[in-house]
């Protein structure tokens, strides 16, 4: 990951333009500052979380007629609010909000709001092996329906924000371009679309199992279900990592009980509760299963050190 900083306009539109396309840059504060946190993942894809205190960019016709790639910008608001505008079009976005537009071609970005943040994923757009006439909808509509409320969405960036500082993981670009397509997809009310990728399905999985984890009938056949593949596929997936959906399921509900037993007002429930609130389905298993993980029973944790 390449971390740049910026405190003037020229420095600014140097450092958007170097990670990202030549833009031009205006709309400055009087006291600007900017940060770019930029990560190249692979020849055709990057991640960059863009922060600053606020200021517009565009891109000329002159810039977007000397464009080498065709790359398409996946942008997640991350706080603030602002405009996107290209052909003709705009959108207004506020946090959450998700827009698609094209880097060769003229666009214009009003972040002049103060507090402003993104998460972009730049990729080729040939490389996401989508079709041209559902790629041409979602950049002329500009905005993805529903923003970060849909889980396809709140898949891609999610991976997107955890990708490790010194470097990605293997096949990380084959992850992010397969979530990439799934949201585009599911964006215009696809039905059943889910990742090729082991690693897009994994990460999906992982996912919607954090998000349901409380439910306490939910079990690997449902979620293989759920997910429009076979119990086989669903374990080899984990398998590959060293997990398996089960385990990771009880560690989610695990994580949950700590934090539970953890919190001051954990006295006033009982074990037994915070067992069934976290998915379990009865104390015997929830308190085995406490102990394997973290050594001690759930009540010898809510007596822990300082609390």
């Amino acid at each position: 990951m390449v971390v740049l900083e910026a405190e003037s306009a020229d420095g600014w539109e140097s450092v958007v333009s170097g990670c990202f396309v030549p833009l031009r840059c205006a709309g400055f504060e009087a006291r600007f500052t900017g940060r770019m946190e930029h990560a190249p993942v692979d020849d055709g894809i990057s991640v960059s979380l863009v922060t600053t205190c606020g200021t517009s960019a565009e891109r000329t016709d002159r810039l977007a007629g000397s464009a080498l790639r065709d790359d398409v910008h996946l942008s997640l608001q991350r706080s603030s609010r602002g405009i996107v505008a290209q052909g003709g079009r705009a959108a207004s976005v506020r946090t959450g909000s998700v827009t698609v537009y094209a880097t060769d071609r003229p666009y214009y970005l009003d972040y002049s709001w103060p507090a402003q943040q993104q998460l972009i994923v730049q990729v080729s757009r040939s490389s996401l092996g989508l079709a041209p006439e559902l790629l041409e909808a979602a950049m002329t509509r500009l905005s993805v329906p529903g923003g970060e409320r849909s889980p396809a969405v709140g898949n891609l960036f999610s991976y997107a924000s955890a990708l490790p500082a010194d470097g990605a993981p293997p096949r990380a670009g084959e992850t992010l371009r397969d979530l990439a397509r799934v949201m585009l997809r599911s964006s215009f009310g696809e039905g059943g679309v889910v990742p090729r990728s082991s690693g897009g399905l994994r990460h999906t999985v992982q996912e919607f199992l954090r998000a349901h984890a409380t439910e306490p009938d939910l079990d690997v056949g449902q979620v293989a279900r759920r997910h429009f593949v076979s119990r086989r596929r669903l374990y080899q997936v984990f398998e590959e990592v060293g997990l398996s959906p089960a385990a990771y399921l009880r560690a989610e509900r695990l994580r949950i009980a700590a934090a539970e037993l953890s919190e001051p007002r954990s006295p006033q429930r009982t074990v037994e509760w915070i067992a069934y609130r976290s998915g379990f389905r009865d104390v015997t298993t929830f308190t085995r299963a406490f102990v394997r993980q973290f050594g001690c029973t759930p009540r010898e944790w809510r007596l822990g050190p300082g609390r």
